[in-house]
């Protein structure tokens, strides 16, 4: 089953991602006064208000995807693996970012040296500085959640990962409902783990059905709505918009619904180099579409319609995301990758 590559995940990234774009281009710039009024129909800009939950679809996409991966990984493989794939991208594209705001002339957005070299930490918020682009909360989560991977890892207590999620889900819970301690939902991510249990629960039942599993699943399921109504209303809050609670539990339920189909979905060979390159691509599209995408779409929106400029920044940012996943990113991922799994570290901590 590691061996091979799961390319319906691959259409699954490229839905999600371009769900998140919709949500940044069709709703939120507005409604969060990063752009101007944008003259496109109601109804569209009510589909994009739900987009954000894509971001929950890559959480449970991350989940199977470490836990499909993670399995006989040293502790050391398994953080080399990660450290490759998620931090030269981001050094790259954080750094193109934060030059495009500072050569920019949109009051909107600013960047300074010192808040530059805090965002090359990820953690910026725990050194007192905003991030460069305001999508990088969900990547603080994913380092977080992959630390909690490499410690489970290193106590080599991998194989009893759906023995301890359970505890995961219990502490979310209580926290989200009781405690509500800030600390603790940075720490253990509370309010988003329950998305994480998911892929991995859904992994592990692929690979063995049981009775323990399937309760885990409903458990799981069940409070992925509970946090997602609960999450919502600090959207509404935030951005002044109501939003359908039974909207927002179809889309969840549709989303794992197709999740599950498209695990194992087989598509002609013909088309695997394609499917697999767009979704590689999905990350640095993540990363780089907010703030630069702002800022490209005000700058249009003096000469074109709203949606013209919103089409054609799409367009422009998924092709760079393209041709910077087929001409740099999959090369330094993968230099960077075999120059730390031949360091004497890793020889060190297998001896």
């Amino acid at each position: 089953m590691h061996t091979k590559h799961l390319y319906g995940l691959d259409i699954l990234r490229v839905a999600s991602a371009l769900t998140v774009v919709l949500f940044h281009f069709g709703f939120r710039g507005e409604a969060a006064g990063d752009l101007p009024a944008i003259d496109i129909p109601e109804l569209l800009k009510a589909v994009a208000s739900y987009g954000y939950l894509g971001v929950s679809v890559f959480f449970v996409i991350s989940g199977f995807v470490i836990s499909y991966s993670a399995e006989n990984q040293s502790p050391y493989d398994f953080l080399v693996s990660r450290f490759s794939r998620i931090y030269p991208t981001f050094l790259i594209l954080m750094s193109l970012t934060a030059v495009t705001i500072a050569l920019s002339s949109n009051p909107r957005f600013d960047v300074d040296a010192q808040q530059y070299v805090a965002n090359l930490f990820i953690f910026s918020l725990v050194l007192g500085e905003p991030f460069v682009d305001g999508v990088y909360w969900s990547i603080v989560l994913e380092v977080v959640f992959y630390a909690w991977i490499f410690l489970i890892i290193a106590l080599g207590q991998f194989q009893r990962i759906l023995t301890i999620l359970p505890v995961w889900i219990a502490l979310s819970f209580v926290n989200e409902v009781f405690i509500r301690s800030n600390d603790l939902q940075n720490l253990f991510i509370t309010e988003y783990s329950v998305f994480f249990c998911l892929g991995i629960i859904i992994n592990r039942l692929i690979r063995d059905f049981s009775v323990y599993g399937i309760a885990l699943f409903g458990l799981a399921a069940t409070y992925s709505l509970f946090t997602a109504h609960a999450g919502a209303a600090w959207y509404e809050t935030a951005y002044s918009v109501e939003l359908s609670r039974a909207i927002i539990a179809g889309t969840l339920i549709t989303s794992v619904a197709i999740f599950v189909l498209l695990v194992d979905l087989k598509i002609d060979g013909m088309y695997w180099p394609t499917v697999r390159l767009l979704g590689g691509a999905t990350y640095g599209l993540y990363l780089i579409h907010q703030n630069i995408g702002y800022i490209a779409i005000t700058a249009l929106l003096d000469h074109i319609h709203a949606i013209g400029a919103i089409v054609l920044v799409s367009t422009a940012l998924i092709t760079f995301s393209i041709l910077f996943h087929l001409a740099i990113e999959r090369r330094i991922n993968t230099a960077v990758k075999r120059f730390l799994l031949a360091s004497p570290v890793r020889w060190a901590t297998r001896g």
